[in-house]
């Protein structure tokens, strides 16, 4: 008889968690990277998109340039799916992985209808546009920065998620004070260019807030490491 101890009840499942663990982490950076330069390639867009409202682009130059930036990021989700298939042990829920992934290519894909409708509309006014892509960079920004922190410093997570969704609601919070302002005003030709542009804007808010939706659901179902314990509130003496 071997004389290897007996394992104690759930010892052997911990044990299993334990090994799982270290495979993904050994996994995981690899995943991780792909997803914050997808990301970052969001990120791109979005600040282009900001260039070409202030019209530091030549018009003739912006759907090139957008199609590469485009084309950047399907390169980079398929690389994602390609590791997802060759990886045994993933950080997070691969479908999960796929899901935020696909996510971020929607953001992309509005943005890149944003910039080509900008540049058929021709509207004479960029009014708050610009500061709905900053608020909307800001979050791109701090969800990469989440993502990056899921492998090496889970307890980071968590909070960049909930700085992230704060950006999220603010571009909700944007569309919903320009299209008041804009029932305010007299109907014209302008009016509608306005309201198509922010309404895509919102659009591109709308996919961002289910990325960070997912990744929060990702992380819910791996368990407790990624969040910060709440402080109880000590009573007033």
């Amino acid at each position: 008889m071997s004389g290897a101890r007996p394992l104690r009840p759930g010892q052997g499942a911990a044990r299993l968690r334990s090994f799982m663990r270290d495979v993904a982490g050994r996994n995981g950076p690899r995943l991780v990277a792909i997803l914050v330069e997808h990301l970052g390639c969001a990120l791109d867009g979005v600040r282009f998109a900001g260039r070409v409202i202030l019209g530091e682009v030549p018009l003739e130059q912006v759907e090139a340039a957008i199609a590469e930036i485009e084309r950047r990021g399907d390169r980079l989700r398929q690389s994602l799916v390609a590791e997802l298939s060759e990886t045994i042990v993933t950080p997070l829920d691969r479908e999960d992985l796929f899901r935020l992934s696909r996510s971020i290519d929607d953001v992309l894909d509005n943005i890149r209808d944003f910039v080509r409708e900008w540049v058929l509309y021709r509207p004479a006014s960029r009014r708050n546009l610009a500061t709905v892509l900053v608020t909307l960079g800001e979050g791109v920004a701090v969800l990469a920065e989440g993502v990056g922190a899921v492998v090496s410093r889970p307890n980071e997570v968590g909070k960049s998620l909930l700085r992230a969704k704060q950006r999220a609601n603010e571009v909700r919070r944007h569309f919903e004070v320009e299209v008041a302002a804009l029932f305010g005003e007299e109907l014209s030709i302008e009016v509608l260019k306005h309201r198509e542009l922010i309404r895509r804007l919102d659009v591109v808010g709308l996919r961002f807030g289910e990325a960070v939706d997912v990744l929060f659901d990702a992380l819910v179902k791996r368990g407790e490491r990624f969040f910060q314990p709440i402080q109880p509130v000590q009573p007033a003496r």
